[in-house]
């Protein structure tokens, strides 16, 4: 377990013939890193191999849960396997790892659009960061920074269904500060 608080890269450069050990790779490692709730944590994919899909552990859905392990685990690995999965243009198998309610409302096509012309990024090997994380009511909402100074930071949301954890959706965070300099 990781407690010094190292940042590590997560750099995504393989060919979509070896993404089954990279995801392996990442779930293994998503289980030994912590989320804090103000610091960012960069994320590498040693090579290993586990289960390619994320552990399944159940929340009660009327409490509120600082994303620790086994949860943290299980979001950030979902999320990475979807970004892995668009770095190599994978759009189908990345909208797999999207809930059943995205799935039903947005096809394949639209996804695709979507990435391309909203979130061009996720298609970049840019570093993944982790930040703040937070479990409410079955509901993961998990801050993950994109690339250096200055990153761009997405809002991830993640539903729980079937014991598993779902991308909902994501949207740019708003810097509340940055706004302000920037108008002024």
């Amino acid at each position: 377990m990781r407690d010094s608080g190292e940042p590590v890269s997560h750099n995504s450069t393989l060919t979509p013939a070896s993404r089954r050990p990279l995801i392996a790779a990442i779930s293994a490692l998503a289980s030994l890193t912590c989320c804090a709730s103000t610091s960012f944590q960069q994320v590498s994919a040693p090579a290993t191999t586990a289960p390619a899909e994320p552990a399944t552990t159940t929340t009660n859905p009327n409490e509120t849960v600082i994303c620790m392990d086994p949860y943290q685990a299980e979001v950030h690995t979902r999320i990475l396997m979807q970004i892995d999965l668009l770095r190599v243009g994978a759009f189908e198998e990345a909208r797999e790892h999207a809930s059943t309610s995205f799935r039903n409302s947005v096809d394949v096509a639209g996804f695709q659009e979507m990435i391309e012309s909203s979130f061009p990024f996720l298609l970049e090997d840019w570093s993944v960061a982790f930040g703040r994380c937070r479990i409410t009511d079955g509901t993961a909402t998990v801050e993950v920074r994109f690339g250096g100074e200055p990153a761009i930071t997405l809002i991830y949301f993640l539903i729980q269904s079937d014991n598993r954890w779902w991308i909902d959706g994501a949207s740019p965070a708003v810097d509340g500060l940055a706004d302000k300099i920037e108008s002024s």
